[in-house]
């Protein structure tokens, strides 16, 4: 055995660190071997005050000793891969704690949730001496570097963005008590928190961080790539975290799009941890609270997720990564925002109502499949030969990338924002506003006082091309009553509606799988639907729900925490689409975008297969 320092020894022949500690249970070795980390007791401890090699120099006394025998936790293996870091707990570095994470798997009906409960050993103590500290030192940081810096040599630097009013506004204590002693202390991670101060801050906040943007292909790799080897020793963020509800996970998506250098810093890994009322994204990425979400960020694992472009007239331009509901879905959630106090249990209580009420909605409702994209894209490529003679060059036809300003940032970005923040609760018409930066928002005002503004793709803001989209003649408003002038391939839903939403993740919820077997990254959206009777007309106020349609909700509503509604025939039917066109054809209800109320207009959606790439739970696996 070769002697490092005055308490760490290393095992020439195994190569194994080895360390004397002691714990309130008595001396002992600690050792970090190649797959686990171990405690092992002293076997000639005693309770007799007799002298003992290494720093512990005295017994417990006889009542301690004869009470340990009995303890089970005496002598401790731990799994390498379960450690996330070490603490130390004095300002000596004599004292330490270790840190792992162990998996627990719950059931929820026919659902396995695979989280993560974080625990510590006992206290570990060495000798004040120079060598002991300084091999506490090098131990706690060779843990943490080989556990929780995604396999860097220098920990990752997080953007924590915390919304403090999110859900029942239990945000910002989590942070305080829970995040930041782990990510920080434990893990050794580097962490910027961030707090937002009125609607769309996040937005500001994304666009102003520096980011260290990874490699395309450290990106594409995932896991311990995360964020990016390129990137490590630099000021920048290497990973975006919002801590709070859907809302602020969707307005940082807004500033994220409007970067100028936004098509390298979708690379940039973002993360949710659930402190909202729906938590939908982080339900879907496996981070079921915050010990799973610290896990997450530890490991460092990402996965591409899709976004989709929302086009509304007359030239707003909305992100989203989650979902896009209408009637009964709507209403839970915008019908229940007074009981927010109530948190996830306001969904259930507005899905029993909607089930009382009884109605269905009227909407006008386009989509193309993934299978009939190539032949739209045909069909759209001869349409534009034809017209290209009379309607000359179509600037910005790939989603306004070519020839387009790109979004300022800075002063007059920040600017834009701050002065939208007032009017946030104005109105409908606020939303579009805020979201568009001031030259634009001067724009869209120019074009909705003229004929048809907002009817071509270049009308819009830049932003990643929309290849669907373009090669519409133009963007119909109101939409048509069938698809004879539409590209070929493009297909037509009923047109009333007891529920619709279309969906990117499995979870609208903690508590809401309303897209079983859905997947985030498959480059297309899922559009779940319970058809009403025809004949509610344009701007009619809701009907009464056709006899057995109550039954329908209420297994739907049944089923919504385990997706086993899917299972039942009869309830919802479900398409895959890669671009969609909506128009709300109903003032009783409300077009939502990731929670957030949009203006009633005309909608023109396209998926971005995996654009942006989100940190996911070690443990999360979609569906095959």
């Amino acid at each position: 055995m070769a002697v490092i320092g005055d308490g760490i020894n290393l095992d020439v022949e195994q190569a194994r660190p080895c360390l004397r500690v002691r714990t309130p249970a008595g001396p002992g070795v600690l050792v970090l071997e190649e797959r686990r980390l171990t405690f092992t007791p002293d076997l000639t401890w005693s309770p007799f005050r007799i002298p003992l090699p290494g720093p512990v120099q005295h017994g417990p006394g006889f009542l301690r000793w004869l009470t340990s025998l009995f303890r089970r936790n005496k002598a401790q293996s731990i799994p390498v891969e379960q450690l996330l870091g070490a603490r130390l707990e004095n300002p000596a570095g004599t004292a330490f704690t270790v840190w792992y994470a162990v998996e627990r798997v719950a059931k929820a009906g026919c659902v396995e949730r695979r989280s993560f409960k974080l625990l510590h050993t006992p206290r570990f103590e060495v000798a004040n001496t120079p060598g002991d500290v300084e091999a506490v030192a090098e131990l706690v940081t060779h843990i943490r570097r080989t556990s929780s810096w995604w396999g860097r040599a220098t920990p990752p630097h997080l953007a924590a963005i915390v919304n403090p009013v999110s859900g029942r506004g239990g945000a910002a204590r989590v942070v305080d008590s829970h995040l930041l002693p782990l990510l920080r202390d434990v893990a050794g991670l580097r962490v910027t928190v961030m707090k937002t101060r009125a609607p769309m801050h996040a937005a500001e906040l994304v666009r102003d961080l520096t980011l260290n943007v990874p490699p395309a292909e450290a990106a594409a790799a995932g896991a311990a790539a995360a964020g990016g080897q390129g990137a490590e020793g630099a000021e920048g963020v290497d990973a975006i975290v919002f801590v709070g509800g859907d809302g602020t996970l969707y307005e940082g998506l807004q500033g994220l799009f409007q970067r100028p250098d936004w098509a390298s810093a979708v690379r940039v890994p973002l993360a949710a941890v659930p402190c909202g009322s729906g938590n939908g994204v982080a339900a879907s990425a496996g981070m079921w609270d915050a010990d799973t979400a610290v896990v997450a960020l530890c490991r460092g694992r990402a996965e591409p997720v899709d976004v989709a472009s929302v086009l509304q007239p007359p030239g707003s331009r909305f992100y989203c990564v989650l979902s896009v509901v209408y009637g009964a879905m709507a209403n839970l959630d915008i019908g229940t925002q007074h009981l927010r106090w109530m948190g996830e249990l306001r969904f259930h209580l507005g899905g029993v109502w909607e089930i009382i009420r009884g109605r269905c909605y009227s909407a006008r409702v386009f989509f193309l499949p993934p299978e009939a994209e190539a032949a739209s894209a045909s069909a759209s490529a001869s349409a534009l030969a034809a017209d290209g003679a009379s309607a000359g060059p179509r600037s910005g036809a790939a989603g306004g990338v070519a020839g387009a300003q790109a979004v300022p940032v800075g002063a007059a970005a920040r600017g834009a924002v701050g002065a939208a923040a007032g009017t946030a609760e104005a109105g409908a018409g606020g939303m579009e506003e805020r979201l568009l930066p001031s030259d634009e928002r001067s724009r869209s005002g120019d074009m909705a006082a003229g004929a048809g503004a907002g009817l071509a793709v270049s009308d819009y803001p830049a932003g990643p091309p929309l290849p669907i989209l373009s090669g519409l003649r133009s963007l119909p408003s109101p939409l048509p009553d069938t698809t004879d002038t539409l590209p070929a391939g493009w297909r037509k839903l009923p047109d009333s509606f007891a529920v619709f939403g279309a969906y990117n993740t499995q979870y609208l919820a903690l508590g809401a799988r309303m897209n079983p077997g859905g997947r985030m990254g498959d480059g297309a959206w899922d559009v779940w639907h319970m058809e009403g009777p025809p004949g509610v007309g344009r701007n009619a106020s809701s009907r009464p729900a056709p006899r057995g349609m109550r039954m329908r909700s209420l297994r739907m509503l049944l089923g919504t925490e385990d997706g086993s509604f899917a299972n039942t025939p009869g309830v919802l039917d479900v398409v895959k689409a890669r671009a969609l066109l909506f128009e709300q054809r109903d003032v009783a209800t409300y077009t939502v975008l990731d929670g957030e109320q949009v203006p009633d207009r005309p909608l023109y959606l396209e998926c971005h297969p995996g654009l942006c790439r989100l940190m996911v739970s070690p443990s999360f696996q979609e569906p095959r």
